[in-house]
């Protein structure tokens, strides 16, 4: 299994992991709290620590054990991180386009983020599970 496939499993896992709990809070925060009244932006920023804190040990811990592969990158490897980076830029799309569509009608603030936020995530886990489609057909 090539570098960038662990890489790619390795973080699609710590995005749901670590977004998956956000937004399981945050949607426990507005079952009890009107919108405009949940303290969005920090959530923010703690959910940002432990996504670097995870991504740069693990990608530490996958360079150590195969320090040959870290730094390998043929043509195929190129190829398959274009096709998953087009999948995954057009959910960012359709994301960033609803985003722009609740600003425009005014939702309240912490929907637009988060909707932001969703499309990014859905976007890199899309990609990262792409990679992995793509490295295991062999193309």
């Amino acid at each position: 299994m090539p570098f960038q496939e662990k890489s790619a499993i390795v973080m699609t896992a710590i995005l749901i992991v670590v977004y998956g709990a956000y937004f399981a809070l945050l949607g426990l925060l507005l079952g009890r709290l009107p919108a405009d009244e949940i303290p969005y932006q920090p959530l923010l920023i703690v959910a940002v620590v432990p996504l670097a804190v995870l991504a740069a040990f693990s990608h530490i811990i996958l360079a150590l054990l195969n320090p040959k592969e870290a730094n390998a990158n043929d043509e195929r490897d190129r190829l398959i991180t274009l096709r998953a980076e087009r999948i995954g830029g057009y959910i960012l799309a359709v994301g960033v386009f609803t985003g722009i569509t609740l600003a425009m009608v005014e939702v309240a603030w912490l929907y637009i983020a988060n909707a932001l936020m969703l499309a990014w995530v859905l976007a890199e886990v899309t990609e990262g599970t792409t990679k992995v489609v793509l490295y295991r057909r062999g193309t």
